[in-house]
């Protein structure tokens, strides 16, 4: 690909994988495993599982007509307020942008997905709008523009757009129950809407989206409120904790039916192409078939960070980003699934869970929870893995120490991390 601004960038420091990136990621693969059991049900029921999203029509004029056996989807992300009834603490409507972009490949010769995920600050040619962010693209065109944006920058065709916006995620949320979080004071945002009492809560999913918005938050300690993490990565750090407690509360479900009555309902608030709302649903299920399995390649697009015109922007890392593309469009490259990780400190000092941790999420691993291991008398670091896991063994490389073995954990994690008193 052709770099996509002139100004240099030596000596930049390159921008880490970050948080709510890794978050995301985690979350579409819940949201599309879903939707796989979904897909499967559609087969054995006959009923079409996207029959209740609303369709994008104009966005099929640039769409890409399928060839070969792969597969585009364009999934945006977008923090579009339609259908919320309320918007107190949301602001207006208009102005929508797309703050998630994930470029997913579907193989139907091997049941494979592979997914690629754009910062939404990358800087690029915008067709009729100059240079900016790529997430502008979506505020100034919508579907249409950015699926342009995105071929004329990265060369991807998109043969298929799906579009989830706030109303989503609180259906979604809503349609598993709720989720449950601990919360060791009151906590409060008056800005997103936050209100919740001390203790384990479950979160309808107004609540949990407040939660995981919020810049603001604050808790009522000794008759104060204080603020707490109260910026971008305090927030970061809560949509983390949203996205774990979706996994537990979500797991698997427990059969098909349930799983595929769950993707209906939430169908009903994804936008889509009309291609795919007029697609064979019950064929594309039958092909894709063995994703159920859960195996996916997420990789993000190398990039450094840079500021043009007074405003922070990621520029695509050459030839790191165009090797990323050709892989993605491929299907090669040795991207490996991202990890969900639980990090438990075993050794009573102080810091050492938080430290690992940290290294864990600069080699590209997803910490979803940080917390104190039952027993404090762990020499070694310990690695704990199901049965038949390969994650073990590539953490362990990664951190250069710790011991793997296996048993049952959580199955919101892909491995729990016990540090041991071989780490200070």
């Amino acid at each position: 690909m052709t770099p996509t601004s002139p100004p240099p960038t030596s000596g930049l420091p390159r921008r880490r994988l970050p948080k709510w990136l890794k978050v995301t990621i985690i979350a579409f693969l819940v949201v599309a495993n879903l939707a796989a059991l979904g897909l499967y049900w559609a087969i054995s029921t006959g009923r079409n599982v996207l029959a209740g999203a609303a369709t994008d029509t104009g966005v099929v004029d640039v769409l890409t007509a399928p060839s070969g056996d792969a597969l585009y989807f364009l999934v945006v992300g977008s923090d579009s307020r339609a259908g919320l009834a309320d918007l107190t603490n949301f602001g207006p409507a208009g102005g929508e942008r797309g703050d998630v972009i994930m470029l997913v490949r579907l193989d139907s010769s091997t049941g494979t997905a592979r997914i690629l995920s754009i910062p939404r600050d990358l800087w690029v040619d915008i067709p009729g709008h100059a240079k900016g962010k790529i997430n502008a693209a979506y505020a100034y065109g919508g579907p249409a523009l950015m699926v342009e944006t995105i071929r004329q920058n990265l060369g991807i065709p998109v043969n298929h757009y799906v579009e989830v916006g706030f109303t989503g995620f609180i259906a979604m949320v809503d349609q598993i129950g709720g989720i449950e979080l601990d919360f060791p004071y009151p906590a409060r945002d008056a800005s997103s809407g936050l209100n919740v009492a001390a203790g384990n809560q479950v979160l309808d999913g107004k609540t949990a989206l407040a939660y995981a918005r919020s810049r603001k938050y604050q808790e009522l300690q000794n008759g104060s409120w204080v603020s707490v993490e109260a910026n971008d990565i305090g927030r970061t750090k809560r949509q983390q904790e949203v996205v774990g407690a979706i996994l537990r509360s979500l797991k698997r479900p427990s059969s098909i039916a349930e799983a595929g009555q769950i993707a209906s309902a939430v169908s009903r608030h994804l936008t889509i192409d009309a291609n795919l709302a007029s697609s064979s649903v019950a064929g594309l299920a039958w092909n894709f078939r063995r994703l159920l399995s859960g195996q996916f390649d997420a990789t993000t697009l190398p990039v450094d960070l840079a500021t043009i015109g007074g405003a922070s922007v990621v520029l695509a890392r050459e030839p790191d980003a165009s090797a990323a593309v050709a892989d993605f469009l491929t299907g090669g490259g040795t991207a490996r699934p991202l990890i969900g990780v639980q990090v438990l400190n075993g050794n009573g000092i102080g810091g050492s869970a938080g430290r690992v941790a940290q290294q864990l999420e600069e080699a590209g691993f997803a910490v979803l929870s940080i917390g104190d291991a039952k027993n404090k008398d762990y020499a070694t670091t310990t690695i704990m893995v199901p049965e038949g896991s390969t994650a073990g063994q590539i953490i362990r490389d990664d951190l250069g120490f710790g011991t793997v073995i296996t048993g049952e954990i959580d199955a919101a994690f892909d491995a729990v991390v016990i540090v041991g008193a071989d780490v200070s």
